[in-house]
Formats: structure tokens, sequence, C-alpha cells
């Protein structure tokens, strides 16, 4: 179950998360062209998430920049300083480990909760 949120979207670790990630990842690039910058939080689930955000969005014509383990804060501001075209967080925030998400951001580090659909 995907379930939406204020900063993005949750869904547990015992979904299809490659397919969430690749459907959203797709969806956020949607002829967006530059540098992307992806983060994740420390959870099991992101590493594999991010690789493949970081697939779906290269394929799609993006440059991706991936800066590893960060607070959420820390990706909006790298992409600022980046002068990235948005950014994409992998993270549950406050959630149990079961659960992870993202959150999805443009040039100014403003949710971008339309391309989620919220």
């Amino acid at each position: 179950m995907i379930i939406p949120s204020l900063s993005g979207i949750r869904f547990t670790t015992d979904e299809n998360m490659a397919d969430i990630a690749a459907r959203y990842a797709a969806a956020f690039a949607g002829g967006r062209t530059g540098k992307i910058v992806v983060g994740r939080d420390a959870r099991p689930s992101g590493k594999a998430i991010a690789k493949t955000i970081i697939k779906t969005l290269t394929k799609a014509g993006c440059t991706v920049t991936d800066i590893g383990i960060v607070p959420t804060p820390t990706l909006t501001m790298a992409i600022i300083k980046l002068k990235a075209k948005g950014g994409v967080m992998i993270t549950a925030s406050h959630n149990p480990t079961e659960w992870n998400g993202l959150k999805l951001f443009d040039a100014s580090g403003d949710y971008l909760n339309h391309v989620l659909g919220i």
C-alpha cells in the first residue's frame, strides 16, 4: 500500500519497492534533464531503492549526483548548492524500519507533491 503524506509517499518494504521507485522516478524525470541529487536515510532498504531511482533517472536523461546517507535538509541544500534541477530523498522519516518512502523536490528545494499525485 502506498500512503501519501504532506511531504511525499510511504510504503512498506514487503511491497515491490523497485517497481514503486522506478514508477515515481520516471514520473519525476518526466522530461526533466540536468542534474538531480539523490539522498537517503540509513534504512536497510534505502540502498536498493537508490540504485533503482538512479538507474531510472539516468535512463531518462538526467545526470545524478548520489550524496548517500544524509538528513533531508542536507539534500535540499545540496540541490541549491549544486544548482540541480531537483532531488529525491529516500526516507520514511519517523516511521518504523519496515517502511520507506520518497520525497521529491524542485530546483529550489520545495516539495513536488503533484508528481506524487498528492
